[in-house]
Parts: structure tokens; C-alpha cells; sequence
């Protein structure tokens, strides 16, 4: 730039001269007015001729009031007038209708004549109030037949005539408002008093207010006139300045919105965060279309807040939801669920929340203007985009709503692609994961199988070696069938889990009795707990009901595992302890706690998250310290679940852990346990001494002898006891701990036994194995042992024995185990010779008479050739040439077809029972064997005990 005249060019600065800056703010403030000059100068006539209007509208209302107050007042005056006309004793004479015909009542009607001539008026008329509200016309100035006076009937008394009568004062109506009948007349009305000060009549007046109302109509017509001519001329001046203006602003704002869609469009395209992304756009729309939030939510299923999944706010600030009962329905009732055939996808916008009742709920979170579009991916409904206006209604526009529409869709096809990917992740994680668990799982199966037939392998070569002694070969044999009693409980795991897979895992309920049931379990699970040399105690809540209705088997399963983990994971001398107890009667049903807890070493959180699922364990590598498939919790959670409980576990690593649960079992008819105590004895005779340096012991036992009323001492210890019996002689029966401080159980006993002229029972109790304590414990006197932990049963029985009924009880039992059936013949259809040996030799001792099978084919032969010469068929299912299920149905067709040429009844074969032997245990296996015609069914390998029991049944016929 060249310096100007007059100037050097050192003066000039860095960019434009002041003056230049001057000049331009000039010209541009000059270029603004001669471009709105015209607008200008047309708003500041039309302001002007719109206040001289105002003026002119405000000065004729004042001259119409003015009018209409000076009507009003001679009116009034008129009314008073009225009321002299006539005297407080003519109105006392003019009482009946035949007044009338009177001559001073001639006088009367002539003066108000006169009056209402000369005061202009239309009608004046004196009246009297009288009872019930109403009006009695006396006299007025009417000559015709519409005369009113002492004939006419009683009128309704007017609002004006009560205020009138009321007040003591006159009184006008208001121009417009008129009494029935009377429409356009101003009247007053005056009251007339006697000496006492009591109104007794009302003198009125009445005039025509046609001209007051006419002029007031053509007062405010003109007003309206000159106010709508400035309106209309300002308005048509300024619109069309408007309509420039906003299309200018329209198309500028189009512009704009095109450059936001096409940048939301372009900004998903990109590897950033989805959560980054949405937010973002949210913002972009939000401040583009000037509201409080925009938010996209996911109602929540079955719960009362709904929380947004993505949100903006205005301000940046954080807007918490409080709770909105049926914004969920709300959602489901205003858009499809699915994305409807044609691909348009609804658009809800709200103007005014609070005027439309079914959004009115919006209010309680301050939306008061709302635009929603639903996210549908993949076709169903996601979530829903919310434009959220809360600081007042908002008219939306076709602008903001294709907009929202377009952001709507961006952001539903980002989620789509999103979900996608994750799901593709999710189930190649999730494949992985499987895939590796099933592979544990294989290896801990391979393992866990492996080893007790190692044993058994191993253990059986040994005794077939010419040079082990007979010890050593009962020392094999046992070891072979522990480890085939833990191979056989791997294989039930497996096969419970196969059922619960294919969703055909099922209960067996039947009556039994809850504390023989917990018994069996303890005493199953006791040696290896003895092997450990742990601590077990037991609580049973004897509020429990004793028979109670559930699948026991399953009910023993459950607590097994659990008992069997404890022990498993808690160190020598560590503890664990059992706890059963009644949580709740319901009806008929009752609510069972039982607890199983240790000290071992415990489960961490992570750990305790897998637990309870399919192939899971918490330590799943091979090389772990502690065996086990795996299965036993899942197919615990099963039954306990399929008992109407629930599991669960409370634990820490290194602070042992407690396993929990529930189930809801039925109430057996047969509620009253059967009495322990021996018929005959007066227990309350008995006297029970307890030694024990448990406190928990000694109070079972105080709490068992308060219940059956026998007396019972309690010491705890040897030093005690021995002082006891001295105080007090000694005892009938004697309760001694083997293991306790001081003086233990073994040396106790041999002191209570030195005096020989007593014939006193001392039961030895432990946790010990007898074997291991017999030979020390006889020699010092013991008579019977008792192994902890205690039951309330087999303590009853245990005193039931030293009283005499022990020689009852064995010889009931001896009866009940003695099996012969030397008369009996059954067929035996089994294909595996080793099968048919082992039923063979286990059958042996009972006499009975065994015909074998290899198929069904030469089982049907056999039968049918003799078929009273069998008793009962044991049938194999699966064998070769003919298998069980259609030897059965073809035996039971003969069998049909050989009664109906029986001669007579007395000659008829009943149909010979027909029991399953086979591996397939499933229910639906059961059912198909019944549905083939058999009778029963037992599951191998065979359990010799179910075995004998099928015998009695179908033999001797025994329950």
C-alpha cells in the first residue's frame, strides 16, 4: 500500500488504517439504512398512527362510561321517587285481591300514571316481598290487560329486589344483564321501610337500555375498526420484510443441515470407539438444533428406571432419571416392535408433552417438547433417539425431523455392524472357551476314570500272585471295590449330566424319613473323614417334620457331594460340620436350610462364578491337587432347583467355605413318628450319665432327655464323672467320649466297671473307627459303641438295646435278611456270560432255581415251552438275534393267546412278571420297558440289595 498525501509511510501500521476502519463501519451503517430506509420510515407512521388510534379508542370508552353512569344515577333517583308515592298505611290496606277494585287504589294507580309520564320511564310499579323468595305485585302504570297487581300470581323475587331489601339501599341492574322476561330494560329498584326500620315494599322502575348498549356496540366497533386498519397496515408493511427474511434464513439454515447430515454421515465412518461415536453425533445434533439433551434409551425389561445408553446435555450437564411407572409401556404402545414391511420407520414428535395425556408422565423429568425415533437393528426394535426440549413447548419443524430421522439412521446402522462384530467376537471367545472346557473336562474324565482302573487292574494282579497271602488278597479286594464303588459313582455323574442335557433329568419322590436319611449320609461319608482325622459335627433342628415326601435318593446325592467336597478340601484335624433346619411351614409343604461348611481352603470369588456351570471347575488343570469330575455341583444346582430351592456358596480363599441351600419338600400324611422307646420300661426310672468334653454334645443330650423324660447327668470330664457316681451311685447307663482331657474314655470305663455288683451299660461314643478301639475298649469293660456324630435315633436304640429289646431287634432283623427261595424258578436272559455268572453267584445262597438265556430269541423258546415252570424273568434289554423289548411283547401275545384256551379260571397261568436288566436308566428307558409289557425294571451294575428287594416283591409278594 502506498503511503497517502500528507502522510510518511512510517505511520502506517499493520493492516488497515484507523480512519480506513472508520470509514468502512460508516458505509456500512449507511448502506444499511438506505437499504430499510423505506421499512423504516413506514414502521415509525404506522407506530404513530397506531398510538393516535389507541388515544382515540381510550377517550370514547371514557365518554360511553360516562354515559352509562350518568343513566345509571337518574335511574336511581327515579326509583327513590317511586317509593314516596305511596304511604306506609296505603300499603298496610291493599292486602287482598278485592283491594283493587277500591277507590284509594284508583288514587294510587293514577299517581304512578302520572310519575312514570312525567319521569320518562317505562314502567313503575310498586311490590312486596313475601315468604318462600318470591314477589307479590301491588300496583303500576300498565292500563292494559298486562296490568300487574294484587290478582297476578307471585313471581320469582330478582336478584336486584333481594340486594335491595338487604341493604336498605337502591339498587340498578347492569346494562345487558337482564331478569327473565324482561330483556332490554335498566331497572331500579328502591326499597320502602316503615317506622321500624323494616322494608316492607320495593318500589321499581324500568327503562329501555337499548340506547345505552347501542352506543357502547358502535363505541368499541369504532375502536376495533381504527385498531384492526393500523394492525392490518403495520402488519402488511412488516410481512412482507418478514417473508424475505425468513426464506433467506431458511435457505441458509438448509444449507447448514445439509453440511451437518453429510458430516454425521462421513463421521461413522471411522475405526474409533462406537461410544465415542454416538456421543459425538449426539453433541453435533443437539447444539445444531438448539435443545436441553438428545439421549438414546433402552427401556430396561421388568423394571421401573429407564436409563439412557448414550446421552448429551446441554451444558454438559449430567441428567439423572428419576423413576417413571409406564415409560416401558409407553415406548411398546407408541412404536412396533418389529420394523414394519414398508421400511418407513415412525416418527413420534410432541410439541407440548403436558397437553397430551399419555405423554404427561414426560413431565416428570421436564421434557416438555420431544421428537422420538425408534432404533430398529436387524429389524427389531433396539432403543430410541429422544431430541428432548425441558425448558418449554417447541413447535418441530419438517427440518428438525428429517434431521433427527437421519441421525436416527446413521446411528442404528453404527450399532448394527457394531453388534455384529461383537457377537462374531463373543462366539469365537465363547467357542474357544467351550471348546477348551470340554477339553478339560476330557482330560479330568480320562483321568478320573484312569485311575480306579488302574487300581482295580493293578490290585487284582497282585492277587493272583501265587505268593500273596490271604490278607493280602482281602486287603486287593477291598481296595478293588472302593475303586470301583468311585468308578461307578464317575459314570452315574456322567449320566445324570447326559440327562440334564437332553433335558430329561427327573425326581422320584416317596415318604421317608428325614433324620434315617441324614444318618445314611453321615455314615456313608464318615471314613473319609476318619481318614483325614477331621472334626464332624452334625446339627439336626428337630422341629423338622420326621416323613416327609421328595426323592430322597436325590435329596442324599446332593448333600453327599457336598459332604464329600468338605472333606476333600479341608486339611487333617480341620472341620466340618452338617446343619439341617426348618425354615418355614407353608401349607402342607415345609422349607428345609441345610448347610454344609468347612475349614479348608476356600474359594475365590472368580473361582465361585464358575462353580455351577456345565464342564466348569475351579481348578480344571490335570496336574491338580484334589481330584473329581466337576459334575457333582452342577448336578447338585439340578435337584436342589428341581426341589424348589436354590444353591449357593459364602466363602474366602484360606477361610474354608460354606455351601448352602434350599428345598421345599411335602409334609407326609404320616406325621407322628413311630415311638423309639421299648414298650414296657419306665424310662423315667432310667438314669443316663453323659461324659463328653463337647458342650454341644452334652446339651444334644440334656435336650433328647427333656423330650423322652428320662433323667440325665451330664460331666465334662473323667474327674467329674468319677465324683458324680460317688455323690449319687451310680448310673444305669453311661455315655463316655473315647478321646478327652486328662483321664480319656477307655481308662474311665475300667474304673466305672471295678465294681462288679453293678450291672451298669457303658456305650463307648467317638468319632474313631471301632475296629481300631475294640480290643482296648472290651478289655476295659465297654459294652457297645456309639460312632459320632450323634443322632437322636440311634441313641434311643442303642438304650433300647441295653433294656432288653436288643434280643427283639435282632431276631426281627435276622428274619428280615433271611432270602430262600428254594421253591422258586426264574429266567434269566442276560448275553454277557460274566453277568449271568455274577447273578448266578450272588443268587446262590438263597436256593433259587436259575434257567440262563443268551438272547431273547431263546428266552421266548425256553418260556414257551413250559411257561408255568418260571416265577419270574430277569430280561435283558439289548442282546443279540432278538432283543428284551421284543422277547417281551411276544411273550406277553403267547401268553394272551395260551389263557384263552384255558378250560376253566382255576386252570388260568397268570402272566409271569418280567423285570428290566439293563444299563439304560433314563425315565423314558423305564417307560419304554413298561410300555413292552415288562413289570419293573433294575439298573445295572446291579445293586444286590434292589436286587433281593425285587425277589420279595414279585415272589413272596412282599411291600
Amino acid at each position: 500500500m502506498s503511503a497517502m498525501p500528507g502522510h510518511s509511510a512510517g505511520t502506517e501500521s499493520r493492516g488497515l488504517p484507523e480512519a480506513s476502519l472508520s470509514d468502512m463501519k460508516s458505509a456500512g451503517i449507511k448502506k444499511a439504512l438506505y437499504g430499510n430506509l423505506s421499512v423504516i420510515l413506514f414502521s415509525v407512521a404506522a407506530f404513530m398512527a397506531l398510538v393516535i388510534t389507541i388515544y382515540t379508542s381510550v377517550t370514547i370508552e371514557t365518554s360511553s362510561t360516562v354515559f352509562r353512569e350518568n343513566i345509571s344515577e337518574r335511574l336511581l333517583a327515579n326509583s327513590r321517587a317511586a317509593a314516596g308515592l305511596v304511604t306506609i298505611d296505603e300499603l298496610e290496606r291493599l292486602q287482598s285481591p278485592y283491594d283493587v277494585e277500591r277507590a284509594f287504589y284508583g288514587r294510587i294507580k293514577a299517581r304512578i300514571i302520572r310519575f312514570a309520564g312525567e319521569a320518562h320511564v317505562l314502567y313503575a310499579y310498586i311490590l312486596r316481598p313475601v315468604e318462600g323468595g318470591r314477589i307479590q305485585f301491588i300496583v303500576d302504570n300498565e292500563i292494559s290487560d298486562r296490568s300487574l297487581s294484587l290478582k297476578s300470581p307471585l313471581s320469582p323475587m330478582p336478584a336486584e329486589v333481594r340486594e335491595a331489601i338487604e341493604s336498605g339501599m337502591a339498587v340498578v341492574s347492569v346494562p345487558g344483564i337482564y331478569e327473565e322476561g324482561y330483556s332490554g330494560l335498566l331497572t331500579a329498584y328502591a326499597p320502602i321501610t316503615n317506622q321500624a326500620g323494616v322494608v316492607v315494599a320495593v318500589a321499581g322502575v324500568d327503562i329501555s337500555d337499548e340506547q345505552i348498549l347501542d352506543s357502547g356496540r358502535r363505541f368499541r366497533i369504532l375502536a376495533v375498526m381504527l385498531l384492526g386498519s393500523m394492525a392490518f397496515i403495520i402488519a402488511s408493511g412488516l410481512l412482507s420484510f418478514f417473508i424475505y427474511k425468513r426464506k433467506e434464513d431458511v435457505f441458509s439454515h438448509r444449507l447448514k443441515q445439509q453440511e451437518l447430515m453429510s458430516r454425521l454421515a462421513q463421521s461413522f465412518i471411522s475405526t474409533e470407539d462406537i461410544a465415542c461415536l454416538i456421543t459425538g453425533a449426539l453433541e453435533t445434533a443437539g447444539q445444531f438444533l438448539h435443545v436441553t439433551r438428545v439421549l438414546v434409551g433402552r427401556p430396561e425389561k421388568n423394571s421401573r428406571v429407564s436409563r439412557p445408553e448414550y446421552f448429551w446435555c446441554a451444558g454438559g450437564k449430567i441428567i439423572t432419571f428419576p423413576e417413571i411407572a409406564g415409560f416401558n409401556e409407553l415406548i411398546e404402545t407408541s412404536f412396533p416392535a418389529v420394523k414394519p414391511q414398508d421400511e418407513l420407520i415412525p416418527t413420534l414428535y410432541v410439541a407440548d408433552a403436558a397437553r397430551i395425556e399419555k405423554y404427561s408422565i414426560l413431565g416428570k423429568i421436564g421434557v416438555k417438547a420431544f421428537i422420538w425415533v425408534p432404533l430398529y437393528v436387524d429389524g427389531k426394535r433396539w432403543a430410541i433417539l429422544s431430541v428432548e426440549e425441558c425448558l418449554r413447548p417447541r413447535a418441530w419443524t419438517e427440518s428438525d425431523r428429517s434431521l433427527v430421522s437421519l441421525l436416527a439412521s446413521v446411528i442404528a446402522g453404527a450399532v448394527a455392524r457394531d453388534l455384529r462384530e461383537q457377537e462374531r467376537d463373543a462366539a469365537r471367545i465363547e467357542a474357544e472357551r467351550a471348546s477348551k472346557a470340554k477339553s478339560d473336562f476330557l482330560a479330568n474324565m480320562s483321568h478320573e476314570i484312569r485311575t480306579p482302573m488302574n487300581a482295580i487292574i493293578g490290585m487284582t494282579a497282585i492277587a493272583r500272585n501265587p505268593s500273596a497271602d490271604l490278607e493280602r488278597k482281602d486287603y486287593c479286594l477291598r481296595k478293588i471295590t472302593d475303586a470301583s464303588t468311585h468308578l461307578l459313582g464317575v459314570i452315574n455323574d456322567i449320566l445324570d449330566m447326559s440327562k440334564i442335557e437332553a433335558n430329561k433329568f427327573v425326581l422320584s419322590p416317596i415318604e421317608f424319613n428325614f433324620e434315617k436319611m441324614l444318618q445314611k449320609v453321615v455314615n456313608v461319608n464318615n471314613f473319609r473323614i476318619d481318614e483325614k482325622r477331621q472334626n464332624f459335627e452334625v446339627y439336626l433342628d428337630h422341629k423338622i417334620p420326621p416323613f416327609l415326601v421328595g426323592d430322597d435318593q436325590r435329596l442324599t446325592q446332593v448333600i453327599t457331594n457336598l459332604l464329600s467336597n468338605a472333606a476333600k478340601f479341608t486339611p487333617e484335624q480341620g472341620i466340618v460340620r452338617l446343619k439341617a433346619r426348618l425354615e418355614a411351614i407353608e401349607g402342607q409343604y415345609c422349607v428345609l436350610a441345610i448347610e454344609v461348611s468347612d475349614s479348608g481352603i476356600g474359594i475365590s470369588e472368580d473361582q465361585q462364578k464358575r462353580l455351577f456351570a456345565s464342564f466348569e471347575q475351579a481348578d480344571s488343570s490335570t496336574s491338580r491337587k484334589f481330584g473329581g469330575t466337576g459334575l457333582g455341583l452342577v448336578i447338585s444346582k439340578q435337584i436342589v432347583e428341581m426341589m424348589g430351592g436354590n444353591i449357593g456358596v459364602r466363602s474366602e480363599l484360606g477361610k474354608g467355605a460354606t455351601f448352602f441351600f434350599t428345598i421345599r419338600l411335602e409334609i407326609a400324611a404320616h406325621t407322628e413318628q413311630d415311638s423309639m422307646l421299648a414298650p414296657g420300661v419306665n424310662w423315667k426310672n432310667l438314669r443316663v450319665l453323659v461324659v463328653d468334653d463337647s458342650e454341644d454334645i452334652r446339651l444334644y443330650f440334656e435336650e433328647l432327655a427333656s423330650r423322652l423324660g428320662f433323667s440325665c447327668s451330664v460331666a465334662g470330664g473323667a474327674e467329674e464323672a468319677l465324683r458324680l457316681i460317688k455323690e449319687d451311685r451310680p448310673f444305669d447307663i453311661y455315655f463316655v467320649d473315647w478321646k478327652m482331657p486328662g483321664m480319656n474314655g477307655i481308662e474311665l470305663s475300667s474304673r466305672i466297671k471295678e465294681d462288679r455288683h453293678t450291672k451298669s451299660v457303658v456305650i463307648m461314643i467317638s468319632t474313631a473307627e471301632w475296629a481300631s478301639i475294640e480290643k482296648e475298649a472290651r478289655e476295659a469293660g465297654v459294652d457297645k459303641f456309639l460312632p459320632k456324630p450323634l443322632f437322636s435315633s440311634a441313641i434311643v436304640d442303642v438304650i433300647n438295646q441295653c433294656l432288653g429289646r436288643e434280643a427283639l431287634v435282632a431276631k426281627q432283623e435276622g428274619e428280615e435278611k433271611q432270602d430262600h427261595f428254594e421253591n422258586y424258578r426264574i429266567l434269566l436272559a442276560e448275553d454277557v456270560e460274566i453277568n449271568r455268572e455274577i447273578v448266578i453267584s450272588l443268587l446262590e445262597p438263597t436256593g433259587l432255581e436259575i434257567t440262563s438265556a443268551e438272547n431273547g430269541a431263546e428266552a421266548f423258546n425256553l418260556y414257551t415251552k413250559t411257561p408255568e415252570a418260571y416265577d419270574l424273568i430277569f430280561m435283558d434289554v439289548q442282546m443279540p438275534e432278538m432283543d428284551g423289548y421284543e422277547a417281551t411283547r411276544r411273550i406277553r401275545q403267547f401268553e394272551k393267546e395260551y389263557f384263552a384256551q384255558t378250560v376253566s379260571p382255576e386252570e388260568a397261568h397268570k402272566p409271569v412278571p418280567i423285570i428290566a436288566m439293563t444299563a439304560n436308566v433314563f425315565r423314558e428307558d423305564v417307560e419304554k420297558c413298561l410300555n413292552a409289557g415288562m413289570n419293573d425294571h433294575v439298573g445295572k451294575p446291579l445293586d444286590i440289595q434292589e436286587f433281593m428287594a425285587k425277589l420279595r416283591v414279585y415272589l413272596k409278594g412282599e411291600q
